[in-house]
């Protein structure tokens, strides 16, 4: 059965090394028969959460009125939904971290669904992405429980645009995308 994916890429390089694995992670989902819509978040004006609970007083509906209202409505429509980010100081960029901010306001709306994450960094391997795994298990493990962990894909050594290009992650990422 086709399934709706919703990527939420947050790096600020729109072409970076994060877009290359999302495009081969959708690549993936799209010749797998799934409808696949990829959004970068870091092109939105979406504000910090304000921790004002008044999303949880009136039915989960955030009292901003920012790009995160489309946002919401996506990831409810959403079967899948990868988290993408390249790691700043071991966890997300600012951009992301925000969506997942508000998200709060999903806590009692958010389920059935399957959530992947791909990653990219500056370290050679996972020994300095622990921080960002961890974050992302935890994030997940917020939600009702048929919200799950699907799976991850990380980039090593991308500093630079494209250097994940003709690495084992791109085929990690059309893989992942492929099995959804």
């Amino acid at each position: 059965m086709a399934k709706n994916v919703l990527i939420l890429m947050g790096s600020p390089r729109k072409n970076g090394n994060t877009s290359i694995l999302c495009d081969e992670f959708k690549r993936g989902a799209e010749e797998a028969g799934n409808t696949v819509e990829k959004i970068n978040v870091a092109g939105l004006k979406i504000n910090g959460c304000l921790g004002c609970n008044g999303c949880q007083r009136n039915g989960g509906t955030c009292v901003q009125k920012d790009d995160m209202t489309d946002i919401y409505g996506k990831i409810l429509a959403a079967d899948v939904v990868v988290l993408a980010s390249p790691i700043y100081y071991y966890t997300w960029t600012a951009q992301l971290k925000a969506v997942l901010d508000r998200t709060y306001a999903m806590l009692g709306t958010m389920k059935d669904k399957d959530f992947y994450m791909i990653s990219t960094c500056m370290s050679p391997d996972e020994t300095w992405c622990k921080m960002m795994l961890d974050s992302f298990h935890n994030y997940v493990i917020c939600f009702d429980g048929s919200v799950r962990e699907a799976g991850y894909v990380f980039g090593f050594n991308a500093g630079a645009p494209g250097d994940v290009k003709g690495t084992d992650a791109m085929q990690k990422a059309y893989e992942l995308g492929k099995a959804v």
